[in-house]
């Protein structure tokens, strides 16, 4: 991450450099003499903020309650006996939700199917450990596009046996629910990082996206640390992503001006026909990233418009907009719009006499944005894999954003479209 420093970051950077070197004690394979009187987990996490998962320890076991997809998971250290006190739930079992799945950790043969574990996994120096993934998933970095290149891909498997769910007053109410895998077995592979919980007793749900605290989507670097044994690791990366977001919201906090952030799209077929305009949701973890840069979040109706006069209403007291159009481009496939295509599809133009760019504030100020200035050529973003984790990074685009006068353009992942800043695009060639 490059951006400028203010004093209170470059204090709290000084700060993080005086912390001692870690010692990382857990094992980082197999146990060969097991000792029941031993904790072979030391080393520790815990969430503090509204992260989305829980963990406890005893001496050779993790227990991990994923809160989003209710799913538990029991890691037991390789080498040691699996927990006497837990059933897991079976492979062919036909229940839906709340599995209960067991594996050995650390793990050293996975497959990807989530950006976010993926860079969770890079900045934990993990990559190594990835031996496959799912066959349509792509990634913007460049050294895991690398890793990945040659790699299986492995497949869902969406069939039999069909599952019924029954609600609790009525049979009428029922529905089939297909069970979903993934197809890992032939490849000895030990599990899937996946985004949803599945009918799969190696599938990982990995949901830093639901978190609705910044720093609780950070966390997930723990969650995802507890499966390699890398928990001092990931309280070192943690650290310092804390310590440079504290510090970035507290010069923040003393901003008086309060721009208005909104979020935006223009929906346009095949044909190119723009068929209406949308107001997008603020999630909450946003709406708490924007205010803690000094900018409010849009918290008016969502909605969508037929008539370009109402939306242009709708939006006139946006100081900032956030566009999530997305449109069809020849460039290596990608659906990337370029500032041409939104002065089409919002109709930044002048048209019966009015000049909408000069009566729309986010026009005017050069100050709209899409979250795709780093991507790679098959529809991956860098802002999807890494601002799940490096909320730090994200403070720091909403920080200059809120400060420029005529549009920011030395951002990591926000792309200034009036501006003209290009887009990045990276390939495994990229990785040094």
């Amino acid at each position: 991450m490059i951006f400028k420093t203010n004093i209170c970051l470059a204090a709290a950077l000084s700060a993080l450099m005086l912390l001692p070197t870690t010692i990382h004690a857990n094992e980082s394979g197999c146990v060969t003499n097991y000792d029941s009187s031993k904790d072979y987990f030391p080393d520790k996490v815990k969430s503090s903020y509204a992260s989305g998962f829980d963990i406890t320890y005893t001496k050779n076991a993790k227990y991990i309650h994923n809160t989003i997809s209710g799913e538990t998971y029991v890691l037991y250290q390789c080498g040691t006996p699996a927990p006497s006190d837990i059933s897991p739930t079976p492979a062919d079992s036909l229940q839906v939700g709340n599995w209960v799945k067991v594996v050995t950790v650390p793990g050293s043969k996975i497959a990807l199917d989530s950006a976010p574990a993926s860079a969770a996994i890079e900045l934990l120096g993990a990559q190594s450990t990835v031996a496959a993934s799912y066959k349509y998933f792509a990634v913007t970095s460049p050294c895991m596009q690398k890793q990945l290149d040659g790699l299986p891909r492995i497949q869902q498997n969406f069939g039999t046996p069909s599952n019924r769910r029954r609600r609790s007053n009525s049979s009428s109410d029922s529905r089939l629910v297909r069970r979903v895998s993934y197809d890992i077995s032939t490849l000895g592979l030990q599990w899937t990082f996946t985004t949803y919980g599945m009918n799969d007793p190696l599938s990982i749900a990995v949901n830093p996206e639901d978190a609705n605290d910044m720093l609780g989507k950070a966390e997930w670097i723990k969650f995802i640390a507890a499966f390699y044994n890398k928990e001092a690791e990931a309280n070192e990366i943690f650290a310092g992503i804390e310590s440079r977001y504290n510090a970035l919201r507290a010069s923040s906090a003393s901003s008086s001006t309060k721009k208005t952030v909104g979020l935006a799209r223009y929906n346009k077929v095949a044909n190119g026909t723009v068929l209406g305009w949308s107001i997008d949701q603020v999630q909450p973890w946003l709406a708490q990233g924007l205010a803690d840069a000094g900018l409010s979040a849009y918290s008016g109706d969502t909605t969508s418009f037929r008539s370009a006069s109402d939306f242009y209403s709708a939006i006139s007291g946006w100081d900032i907009l956030i566009d999530t159009s997305g449109e069809p481009l020849p460039h290596g496939g990608a659906t990337i719009p370029m500032w041409s295509n939104l002065v089409s599809g919002y109709g930044f133009t002048s048209s019966g006499g009015r000049d909408y760019a000069k009566s729309l504030p986010a026009v005017d100020n050069s100050a709209i944005y899409r979250s795709d200035l780093i991507s790679s050529y098959k529809n991956a973003t860098d802002y999807s894999e890494h601002l799940q984790i490096q909320a730090d990074v994200l403070l720091g685009d909403f920080v200059k954003i809120a400060s420029a006068s005529s549009g920011a353009k030395d951002t990591k992942w926000y792309r200034n479209l009036p501006q003209n800043v290009p887009v990045d695009w990276v390939s495994a060639s990229d990785c040094k």
